[in-house]
């Protein structure tokens, strides 16, 4: 499956080498030189992996290594100063690219940048003109040599100048590494007079990479260096590592390459025939270095990264939607089984009812007269009510009156809220003046049964204060109103008549009569509609 399938490639000057990784695993390997016949197998090798990402690792001879400083930065001022650099150090140059190493730590603590390019490039360029062609998605071109940290950190190598040996197919490559991290790097082809005396090669080429880090002042004459020689013959690079450290006073260490093979998880064996399927794999696993290709040569790559997004997400929601499918058809399966079980137990219950109805007495009743008795009560039932409520709230309202007494409550529920009282007895009528204190704007909805009470009193130890008297019913028509159960009170009665067209009667002498006359009211209320308990 293409989207987890890479397609790896290792260019160098006399051949390609395209390895095929899934899940990162070897899957197989092939070797085109570079020939026309090479080239057209590798387009048709292309043409089986259709839509797969491919990454393309060069190994030249013509690469460029500069070690710059720049002021700390980041973001996009970072990459606009980067970008600035490349442009003054590799002007005509098409694959380029920096590499951040660290920050100084003393002066002004600037950036450091390794900055490197392809001084050459043609040798690459007929390679990805293919890759163009069966319009393949070239993800990035990296230098072979950057995953020479790689293989430091794997092998937790820590000395602070290390030259890294390794034999290639394309020749002798020699990295320095400053605390694990690339300064330069430098390929030595091996010709066949070379590969007759190879420890001799070993010894030249070592001199001249020493001098050469001494000219750029990477090393002083005397820093000590440590030399890594990763080799599967364990005879031979022993003999050139005891050549190099007698000749050169350089401290010489053979690096087991089958070790670090197993500690990649790969084949060690394919490795003394192709030496840079190790690369291959570090960069297969995840070690991608920078990319030096510009945006022009990846944007196949680009279009398919989106594409293979929209594939994900379709997918997804095709298997979120076919979960939810599942779900549902379980749901709907359970339902049709409760139904079932619950019409079963319908029947189950039925016939057990109709084996204990058959020695039920016989009714004189139809049972749908009974149902129509039942419904009828139930419709009923809210509409039964006692005069508690209406005792309660005039007793609250007489709590702090206690020169009220209360002779007589009638109690009724009506949805004529202008009922008279049956009572005759009623003497004085109030006055518009003492109604307007204790009436409120009250409506009545003619299809509410409103609780009315008709409420006959006295003061008690009446002593002919007519003013005190009815102040105490006017407080007592005021506290009933102020109740949030009562929707209305009204003064039928007041202790005194306070019309100014009463005819004035009686002596003022006749102290018998005053003694024995007694301050009387009348009160109506109507509650508001009780509001039945959820």
């Amino acid at each position: 499956m293409a989207l987890f399938t890479k397609i790896i490639l290792c260019v160098s000057g006399n051949q390609l080498t395209a390895g095929v990784w899934t899940l990162r695993k070897l899957q197989s390997f092939q070797v085109f030189e570079h020939t026309e016949q090479g080239k057209q197998d590798f387009g048709s090798f292309l043409q089986q992996y259709p839509n797969t990402k491919i990454h393309l690792l060069v190994d030249s001879v013509e690469e460029d290594y500069r070690l710059e400083s720049l002021p700390h930065t980041f973001g996009g001022a970072r990459r606009e100063l980067v970008d600035r650099k490349l442009g003054q150090l590799y002007r005509n140059l098409v694959f380029r690219a920096a590499h951040f190493i660290n920050r100084e730590k003393t002066k002004r603590k600037d950036d450091r940048f390794l900055f490197f390019a392809l001084s050459k490039a043609d040798f690459i360029v007929c390679w990805i003109d293919i890759i163009e062609a069966q319009q393949a998605p070239l993800a990035g071109v990296y230098m072979l040599s950057m995953l020479s940290q790689a293989i430091v950190k794997r092998m937790r190598l820590t000395q602070p100048h290390i030259i890294l040996s390794e034999r290639l197919n394309s020749g002798l490559r020699q990295t320095y590494l400053h605390h694990g991290h690339l300064r330069i790097s430098r390929l030595a082809p091996i010709n066949a007079d070379a590969e007759s005396r190879l420890g001799y090669f070993y010894l030249v080429e070592t001199e001249k990479t020493r001098l050469y880090l001494i000219s750029q002042k990477f090393v002083a004459r005397d820093t000590a260096l440590n030399m890594v020689l990763p080799s599967l013959d364990t005879e031979g690079s022993k003999v050139i590592c005891r050549n190099i450290e007698q000749e050169q006073g350089i401290e010489c260490e053979r690096l087991d390459l089958a070790e670090l093979a197993r500690s990649v998880k790969f084949e060690a064996n394919l490795l003394k025939n192709n030496p840079e399927l190790l690369h291959m794999h570090l960069l297969a696993i995840g070690h991608v270095p920078d990319n030096l290709a510009p945006s022009n040569f990846i944007k196949q790559h680009q279009v398919n990264v989106v594409r293979q997004s929209i594939n994900v997400a379709t997918a997804m929601v095709c298997l979120g939607g076919l979960l939810f499918c599942g779900m549902y058809l379980k749901q709907a399966s359970d339902f049709v089984a409760e139904t079932q079980q619950a019409a079963a137990d319908t029947r189950i219950q039925e016939q057990r009812y109709n084996e204990v109805a058959k020695d039920f007495p016989s009714t004189p009743i139809p049972s749908a007269d009974l149902e129509l008795v039942v419904e009828a009560h139930q419709s009923i039932k809210p509409y039964i009510k006692t005069p508690n409520r209406m005792m309660a709230i005039v007793s609250s309202a007489m709590s702090g009156l206690p020169e009220i007494q209360i002779n007589r409550l009638r109690w009724l529920q009506t949805n004529d809220t202008n009922i008279k009282d049956n009572d005759a007895s009623v003497t004085n009528q109030v006055t518009s003046e003492v109604a307007a204190v204790t009436t409120s704007n009250f409506i009545p909805d003619p299809t509410i049964m409103y609780e009315t009470g008709f409420i006959n009193g006295e003061l008690r130890n009446f002593t002919g204060d007519y003013r005190a008297a009815l102040n105490s019913v006017n407080k007592l028509a005021e506290q009933l109103k102020a109740n949030p159960a009562v929707v209305k009170v009204e003064i039928l009665q007041a202790p005194v008549n306070v019309s100014s067209y009463t005819n004035l009667q009686g002596s003022t002498n006749d102290e018998k009569t005053s003694l024995q006359s007694a301050a009387l009211f009348k009160l109506k209320i109507i509650l508001k509609q009780e509001v039945p308990a959820a």
